[in-house]
């Protein structure tokens, strides 16, 4: 699915924003699903502060016939498999939200800390493929990287004191007051080599990014929603190990059975 050069700019840059890959059909398919599957009380429904938001849907490639054809998506199944070269299978999928005028932000952070402390995965080989749903721009909350700065390994930075992100407490890594932030003085060191980028696009748009890369978001100041489907593809000889607290299944899958693409030509053509 990728060409030699992407792969390269992927493991020099940390990321890689690709041209729409989904057709406008298709993501109509998954905003529909997203719509139905928001207006469910379900626990892997995450809102915001206001408690009425929806902030983010977690697992529902679980309970849902469209999710579970998107992780099946042969042009995402195809590109993950090319950055990580073995049989993988969906560690997490989520999908962000950012509602008009109210998604809040998502602070500076790297997503491999929380996968290896508190799920117990042993090494980065993952990669997040993300596809957006609508349009991301720079006054809707995109998500911004810092190029280059995976490659700085698993940066050590400490909880804020919280308990443990397992069992009762596993939303505390999901909220706007995120654990295992990076402060300001590292970022503007990492700043300093890098300057951050907007990842903007039209609806359609596929972004694969690296474990450890620096990454955030600031709030949605416009008038229209800016969601994205976060796909965690994790090698299945990475299975995570056991750890004294576990997160739900919906947030940190333990059954590492490695998936098969649909055929080649497929689409996502009807709702669930």
């Amino acid at each position: 699915m990728l060409t030699e050069e992407q792969v390269l700019t992927y493991a020099q840059q940390g990321y890689l924003l690709a041209d729409p890959t989904l057709d406008l059909d298709e993501i109509a398919c998954l905003r529909h699903e997203f719509d139905v599957l928001s207006r469910l009380d379900t626990p892997d429904r995450i809102l915001e502060k206001d408690g009425r938001t929806v902030r983010g849907l977690h697992g529902c490639h679980q309970r849902s016939a469209v999710f579970e054809d998107l992780v099946r998506h042969p042009r995402l199944l195809g590109a993950a498999t090319d950055i990580l070269g073995e049989d993988v299978y969906v560690h997490q999928f989520k999908i962000n939200a950012k509602m008009p005028m109210s998604g809040d932000i998502w602070p500076w952070h790297q997503d491999y800390i929380f996968w290896r402390r508190e799920d117990g995965m042993q090494r980065p080989s993952v990669v997040n493929v993300a596809v957006f749903l609508d349009e991301a721009t720079e006054i809707n909350g995109p998500l911004l990287v810092v190029p280059g700065s995976h490659k700085r390994g698993l940066i050590d930075v400490e909880r804020d004191g919280r308990p443990a992100a397992g069992g009762a407490d596993w939303t505390s890594a999901l909220s706007a007051d995120l654990d295992y932030t990076i402060n300001d003085t590292l970022l503007a060191e990492l700043m300093r080599e890098q300057p951050a980028k907007s990842m903007c696009g039209p609806a359609g748009t596929v972004l694969l990014f690296d474990s450890r890369i620096v990454h955030g978001s600031g709030t949605n100041m416009a008038p229209f929603a800016r969601r994205m489907a976060l796909i965690t593809y994790n090698r299945v000889d990475n299975a995570l190990t056991e750890v004294s607290t576990p997160r739900p299944e919906f947030l940190a899958a333990r059954t590492a059975k490695p998936l098969t693409p649909h055929h080649p030509e497929f689409r996502i053509t009807a709702f669930a």
